[in-house]
C-alpha cells in the first residue's frame, strides 16, 4: 500500500496568504477606482467648512459655498455616500445671500447626522443641491478650521461598538486635487479608557450641598448615582462616576467646588472618558419651603427631547410632581439656565479685580458648569486657566462635546419631596434609566 502523504500545512498557509493578499489588492483597487468615479462627478465649487463638531451622538458641519447659481435652487441636502454609491440624505439648513449659500446640518447642537446608525464602511459627505430644472449637483467640502480629524466610539449595544473616524482628505488626480470629508466606520473594541455615559453625583468632599436636618445633598446624590450606575451597567452600558463617595469630607478637604477643574476634577474626568452623555444628580433647595418638584436642566440651543423624557418619567414613575418653580422654565419640569446681563457684568468685574481678561460670556452661555464645560466650544466652555484661582478645563476649546443634563430630583426643604426621595429611590432610578434606554440605547 502507498503511504498517504501528509498535508503540507506550510504550503496551505502560503496559499491562503496569497488569496488574502489578492483579495485585499482587488478591494483596494476597486475602492480607489470607485473613489475616482464618485469624485469625478463632483462640482469644482467647494463648500468651505468654518465649523464642525461632535456633540453627544451627533455630528454637525457649518460652511459656505460661493459663486454658484442660487436663484434656481429648489432643495438642499447633505448626503452620505458609500463606496458603492448608495446614499443617505440629511436635512440641510441654508440661507442664500447673492451668489453665496450658507449651509449647516442643524440649528440644534444635538441633532444633525446621527452617528449610531451608520453601518460599517467607507463614506463621503457631500452637499446635494437640486435645481428648479431637476438637475442635481454634488459639492465637496474643504476644512477652513484649525480642528483635526475626529474619533468617535458608538454607544455599547449587545456588548459591541463601532469606531468612526471623521476627517478631511484630498484625492490626488491628474486634473485637480479634490478635498472631501471622509467617514470610516468599523466594528471595534471599546478602549479601557472610553465610556458610554458619566454620572456626576453633585457636590461631595468639603461641599455637602443643600442640607435639611441630618440629610445632605451630597450623600443623597451619591446613593442615587451609585444605584443608577449599576442599573445602566445591567443594561450593558459602560459607566463612569465623577466621584465615588470616599472623598475627604473635612472642612480642609481639597475636594469640592474648587477642585472641579483640577486634572482629576469632575469636568476633566468626563472629558477624558470620551463619554457621549453626562447626567449630574442633585437635590434642590430654596430660602423657603414654597417650592417642590423635579427639575431637569438642559443645554441651550439643543433639542429638549431627552430632558422632557426625564421629567415626564420621573413624575410618572416616582409619583412626584413637576417643579413649581417658574424661573428659567421652558416646559413642564424642563429648564434652561443661561447667564443674565447682570451676571455677565459681575463676572467681568470679578475678572478685572483679579487681574485677568474677562471671559467671553453671552446671554446664550449655559450657566451650570457641568452642562457648559463638558460640552466644549459647542456650549461655550471658557475655563481656560486664566483665572489662577481655578484649574483648567482641558477640553474647553474641544470640538467634541458631551451632551449633559442636570437632574434636580426634588427639594430637600420640602417634606413631601424629601420623604419621596428617601423612600422611593428605586422608582426614581427606574424613571431615569427608562429615558436613557428609550433615547440613548435605541437600536
Amino acid at each position: 500500500m502507498k503511504k498517504r502523504r501528509k498535508p503540507n500545512f506550510l504550503a496551505i498557509l502560503l496559499f491562503l496568504c496569497i488569496l488574502v493578499g489578492i483579495f485585499i489588492g482587488v478591494s483596494y483597487l476597486y475602492s480607489k477606482e470607485q473613489k475616482r468615479k464618485i469624485l469625478a462627478n463632483i462640482e469644482k465649487e467647494i463648500v468651505e467648512i468654518n465649523n464642525y463638531y461632535l456633540y453627544g451622538t451627533h455630528f454637525n458641519v457649518e460652511g459656505k459655498i460661493k459663486q454658484i447659481s442660487t436663484n434656481s435652487i429648489k432643495d438642499v441636502k447633505f448626503t452620505l455616500v458609500d463606496i458603492s454609491e448608495n446614499e443617505k440624505e440629511y436635512e440641510a439648513i441654508y440661507e442664500i445671500d447673492g451668489n453665496e449659500l450658507a449651509v449647516k446640518t442643524s440649528k440644534l447642537i444635538n441633532e444633525g447626522l446621527y452617528l449610531e446608525d451608520i453601518k460599517s464602511g467607507e463614506y463621503f459627505l457631500f452637499l446635494k443641491i437640486k435645481y428648479s430644472n431637476d438637475e442635481i449637483k454634488y459639492y465637496s467640502m474643504k476644512n477652513n478650521t484649525n480642528y483635526e480629524d475626529l474619533e468617535y466610539y458608538t454607544i455599547t449595544k449587545n456588548k459591541s461598538n463601532k469606531k468612526i473616524n471623521i476627517g478631511f482628505d484630498v484625492f490626488k488626480s491628474n486634473d485637480e486635487d479634490m478635498s472631501y470629508i471622509k467617514f470610516s466606520v468599523a466594528k471595534a473594541k471599546l478602549p479601557a479608557s472610553v465610556y458610554d455615559i458619566s454620572i456626576d453625583p453633585g457636590h461631595g468632599g468639603s461641599d455637602p450641598g443643600a442640607i435639611s436636618g441630618k440629610y445632605k445633598e451630597a450623600e443623597i446624590a451619591m446613593k442615587y448615582s451609585a444605584e443608577l450606575k449599576q442599573k445602566l451597567e445591567d443594561l450593558g452600558l459602560k459607566v463612569i462616576l465623577t466621584r465615588d463617595g470616599t472623598e475627604d469630607t473635612s472642612e480642609t478637604s481639597k475636594f469640592g467646588v474648587y477642585s472641579v477643574y483640577d486634572f482629576e476634577g469632575r469636568v476633566n474626568i468626563v472629558g477624558r472618558a470620551k463619554v457621549k452623555y453626562n447626567f449630574s444628580v442633585h437635590v434642590n433647595s430654596f430660602d423657603t419651603n414654597t417650592l417642590s418638584g423635579t427639575e431637569i436642566y438642559a443645554p441651550s440651543n439643543a433639542s429638549l427631547k431627552i430632558a422632557q423624557s426625564l421629567a415626564d418619567n420621573i413624575v410618572s414613575i416616582a409619583k412626584t410632581t413637576y417643579s413649581t418653580r417658574n424661573t428659567d422654565k421652558v416646559s413642564d419640569g424642563v429648564y434652561v439656565r443661561t447667564f443674565t446681563e447682570a451676571e455677565i457684568i459681575e463676572s467681568a468685574e470679578s475678572a478685572n479685580k483679579k487681574g485677568f481678561e474677562p471671559y467671553n460670556i453671552t446671554t446664550s452661555t449655559p450657566y451650570l458648569y457641568m452642562i457648559r464645560e463638558v460640552g466644549g466650544k459647542t456650549t461655550g466652555a471658557y475655563i481656560d486657566g486664566r483665572n489662577k484661582g481655578l484649574g483648567t478645563n482641558m477640553f474647553y476649546d474641544s470640538n467634541i462635546g458631551v451632551e449633559s443634563y442636570l437632574i434636580e430630583l426634588g427639594y430637600i426643604i420640602n417634606k413631601t419631596d424629601l420623604n419621596n426621595m428617601l423612600n422611593n429611590q428605586k422608582a426614581y432610578i427606574e424613571a431615569i434609566a427608562k429615558s436613557i434606554q428609550e433615547h440613548i440605547c435605541k437600536e
